[in-house]
């Protein structure tokens, strides 16, 4: 069993730059993001995770289904096709399906999640 929350206080994270490294397009601030692989690696089916990112604003083509615990911070999704509108606490959790474009809001100096992605 793996203790995610655990993982979380005690994983080091690498850092990847800005957020634009990682494909998305920066709108507002300098994002930077870092994260970890807990399962899997890149080119498999899924992968859990780790992720951080600093306050800003950029936006996602999500080229995979996302379900994530918010477990640092405070971060607003904007849904680009339907205005759909929602912020997110620690504790709080969502599911972003494959295709789906958002608009990411870090309202806190820094935001951490746990994630399992689906590609």
């Amino acid at each position: 069993m793996l203790i995610l929350n655990d993982k979380v206080n005690t994983t080091e994270l690498t850092p990847f730059g800005s957020v634009a490294n990682l494909g998305a397009k920066v709108l507002e601030g300098a994002p930077q993001a870092s994260g970890a692989a807990l399962v899997g690696q890149e080119g498999d089916p899924q992968i859990l995770g780790i992720f951080a990112c600093t306050q800003g604003k950029f936006q996602v083509d999500h080229t995979f289904a996302e379900h994530a615990t918010l477990v640092k911070g405070c971060v607003t999704l904007v849904d680009n096709i339907s205005g759909e509108r929602k912020t997110f606490d620690p504790g709080e959790s969502w599911y972003i399906e494959k295709g789906e474009n958002l608009d990411w809001i870090i309202e806190s100096d820094e935001m951490v999640k746990h994630y399992l992605a689906i590609f």
